[in-house]
């Protein structure tokens, strides 16, 4: 049986945490693929839509990022299907890609917090299985009483170190005219300059 990796985001930009978290699912569960899927529009997001770079540049991003790496790949299903991205109509499109599959998705610590707000959350759990990465969380006893409540799905908690890098640390860096070399791939750093990313703020 297949195993597929779904790893949505806005990825606004990708950066290497990213990348060392989605290795990790793969090696550590197995994968025969991680789907990196970028998000037309984040439903939860309070992001102002000025500081969400333009679908195609946060497409090219990714591209850029995984292309070295042989067990992933991007979808453009959300950006597709455009207006705001749910997680269920995406699980949708891969259970019908790969019906005899076994899907897994991942998330990071600090979405566990909200996930009880996903659009229909419970069917996600009933057609994937939910692997969380270590992420810096407001609550750590928020998080545990969050976590409890998905215990009948036996998510899996990868074993990752925590890696407190965030795309909202790094376009506030290039905001300011700071360097972001190491925090994303060289690829992307030099298409950020390129096109001016997140810069003229």
């Amino acid at each position: 049986m297949r195993r597929i990796g779904i790893f949505g985001g806005s990825f606004n930009p990708i950066h290497i945490a990213h990348l060392i978290v989605a290795d990790r699912f793969v090696e550590q569960l197995h994968l025969d693929h991680c789907y990196f899927v970028p998000a037309a529009y984040p439903p939860l997001k309070s992001l102002p839509p000025r500081e969400l770079a333009p679908a195609e540049h946060r497409l090219e991003m990714v591209k850029r990022a995984i292309a070295d790496h042989p067990a992933f790949t991007v979808d453009t299903c959300e950006l597709e299907r455009g207006g705001t991205s749910y997680t269920i109509d995406t699980i949708a499109v891969f259970r019908s890609r790969f019906p005899e599959a076994k899907l897994f998705l991942l998330i990071g610590a600090d979405h566990v917090l909200e996930f009880h707000l996903w659009h229909r959350w419970e069917e996600i759990l009933q057609q994937v299985r939910l692997c969380i990465a270590p992420r810096p969380v407001r609550s750590e006893e928020e998080f545990r009483q969050r976590l409890s409540t998905l215990h009948d799905a036996a998510p899996v908690m990868l074993d990752i170190p925590l890696l407190a890098i965030s795309s909202s640390e790094i376009r506030q860096r290039l905001a300011h005219g700071l360097s972001v070399r190491y925090l994303v791939p060289e690829a992307v750093r030099e298409y950020i300059h390129a096109q001016r990313l997140y810069m003229d703020r």
